[in-house]
């Protein structure tokens, strides 16, 4: 454990009711709360210099507030990097840390944010959860309550803020997903996911096409939308698309195990960024941005177990 000095520190507290979990995917793993918070600590990456701290022997400090933060429902996708701000306000101490945990019980794990402390403002620190856990946990969107608090260095904390959040893990089109966040957040992407899947997206008029070549050797793109594996493009754009520019590649029913290969090509327009997204067993696995002017971009392989 790092030795740091802490006049104040403030933590985000997840605890899970995963109302929503029924399992409906016909790959029920693990559904239990206190089983999905352990995985998700195991499972949480943090910037260098975290620590954990035990919250076990705190009292209540009312004159520490949390910010209320946003009203929406919160996504999580495992292996994406995203950013957790925490706003606060303790007028009788300094805060230097902010920190989370998934979860009722055991540590909370906190990043440093400024080494003087501040007695308000917001710390920001970038987390993600690593990528595949998804394939042990039930393939739903996860309904979680979320709680902000703070400590000061007497030991004290603040009461909890609520906060929603929904672990992704399943997609869209999972009947749990529906209602519980908003279709552009449940991954933004366009098309059905699969297992491996490919999506593109990139704005503006120029005329973008992915292609991706199975561990068999054909290759799937708009000139062969369909492949003896069981891969389809599902999405095709030409530019302009109404909700927005995508195209997807994806074996809904499992691919072959082996290296994947794709790129994308520039059919007409100027230069033109883009992401392209790769998805497996439920999960994000990585996302890649790039800038393309003319022919083909670099291409990437992904090896699927």
């Amino acid at each position: 454990m790092k030795n740091f000095y802490l006049t104040t520190i403030i933590g985000l507290l997840f605890c899970y009711g995963c109302s929503e979990d029924n399992g409906d995917s016909g790959n029920p793993g693990i559904s239990d709360p206190a089983q999905i918070a352990n995985i998700m600590n195991d499972n949480l990456v943090l910037p260098a210099g975290s620590f954990v701290v035990d919250p076990s022997t705190v009292q209540i400090d009312e004159s520490i507030t949390i910010g209320n933060g946003s009203s929406s429902v919160v996504p999580l996708a495992s292996g994406q990097a995203m950013t957790n701000s925490i706003s606060f306000n303790a007028p009788n101490g300094n805060v230097n840390a902010v920190g989370m945990r998934f979860g009722t019980t055991g540590p909370i794990y906190f990043v440093p944010i400024n080494t003087n402390g501040a007695t308000s403002g917001t710390g920001n620190f970038d987390f993600l959860i690593n990528q595949g856990i998804c394939a042990d946990l039930s393939q739903v969107c996860h309904d979680i309550k979320c709680y902000e608090f703070a400590q000061t260095s007497a030991g004290n904390i603040s009461r909890g803020n609520i906060r929603d959040v929904a672990m992704l893990c399943g997609n869209c089109d999972e009947p749990s997903c529906q209602g519980l966040v908003d279709p552009a957040d449940c991954g933004g992407l366009q098309g059905q996911d699969g297992s491996p899947r490919f999506n593109l997206t990139w704005s503006g008029s120029a005329d973008l096409d992915l292609y991706v070549t199975d561990p068999n050797g054909e290759t799937l793109s708009y000139l062969n939308r369909q492949s003896t594996s069981g891969g389809a493009l599902d999405v095709d754009c030409t530019g302009n698309c109404a909700g927005g520019n995508s195209e997807n590649i994806t074996w809904a029913n499992g691919g072959p195990s082996g290296a994947y290969q794709f790129y994308v090509n520039i059919f007409s327009g100027s230069s033109t960024s883009y992401t392209i997204t790769v998805r497996d067993n439920g999960g994000t696995v990585n996302t890649y941005n790039g800038t393309i002017s003319s022919g083909n971009s670099n291409t990437i392989t992904y090896n699927k177990n």
